[in-house]
């Protein structure tokens, strides 16, 4: 159904959920109370008392901007992933990572 209850567990024996798991509607999910929208980019709050969205993104909101706006078609999410392999530790990954200031020149 769309109504968010949840029907059916994957292998609910032997996966390790305590006794009160999923009794009188405890893991259904919950309606949004507020949804809205910006540049394609969905948001949804349980809370309905919530300041308009374009308020609370405040100065997020240039940037949303910024990178949708790079293509006069707009912003296209594709599935999928990226992996790839280097020699080097966690830190060089983390270092380069937030190395924004050369991203210009390469």
């Amino acid at each position: 159904t769309n109504s968010g209850k949840l029907l059916k567990v994957k292998s609910p024996k032997g996966a390790g959920y305590p006794e009160c798991f999923n009794k009188e509607g405890s893991h259904d999910l919950t309606k949004i109370a507020r949804f809205e929208s910006y540049r394609g980019f969905l948001f949804g709050s349980l809370n309905p008392d919530v300041v308009p969205l374009v308020e609370h993104l405040g100065e997020a909101a240039k940037i949303i901007d910024l990178i949708v706006d790079q293509s006069p078609e707009g912003l296209e999410i594709l599935r999928g992933a990226s992996t790839y392999v280097y020699d080097g530790n966690w830190k060089l990954q983390s270092e380069n990572g937030a190395d924004g200031y050369h991203v210009t020149s390469v």
